[in-house]
């Protein structure tokens, strides 16, 4: 894959801002398609995909947060999710041990990480192109931090789910 030449050539701020929405927007279409072929390759659905993103950024999740969390129907919806990813062998259901009622849902990190993580191989080596001062590393990370927040605020008001 050529490696794209970045060059600024916005020559105002009113440019430069435009350029950066337009560069997110990209992104963001981009990463949809990348999840849409990754779950395809898995043989799994993009909603299956986040369920696994998810759980490995959080850890155990209960069927219910993880409906919230998704977006979709506690019940047969997250259900359907939980089996199919169970029967693929990317998660297991326990019991909790103090309240048997409760079930977790946990990710069986090794599968994932052999069958999921190489799909995904070409975003680690951005690692390499981050900027080598703290200081501009940390505003990076901020700057991610807030579009994070306001997709999640967005995502809330278009599904009226308060929970993400």
């Amino acid at each position: 894959m050529e490696k794209q030449v970045r060059t600024m050539t916005c020559s105002t701020r009113a440019e430069t801002l435009n350029s950066l929405r337009e560069s997110l927007r990209v992104q963001a279409t981009r990463t949809v398609v990348l999840y849409s072929a990754v779950a395809a390759d898995l043989g799994i659905t993009v909603a299956d995909l986040t369920c696994l993103n998810l759980l490995w950024m959080r850890g155990r999740l209960t069927p219910g947060r993880l409906a919230e969390l998704l977006g979709i129907a506690r019940g047969g919806a997250i259900t359907a999710v939980i089996d199919r990813l169970e029967r693929a062998g990317y998660v297991r259901r326990t019991r909790d041990s103090e309240d048997r009622r409760r079930v977790w849902v946990e990710l069986v990190a090794v599968r994932a990480e052999v069958a999921v993580a190489p799909l995904f191989g070409e975003l680690a080596a951005l690692d390499e192109t981050l900027p080598q001062d703290d200081e501009t590393l940390a505003a990076l990370v901020d700057f991610v931090r807030d579009v994070n927040g306001a997709l999640a605020q967005a995502t809330a008001q278009v599904s009226g789910n308060r929970a993400l």
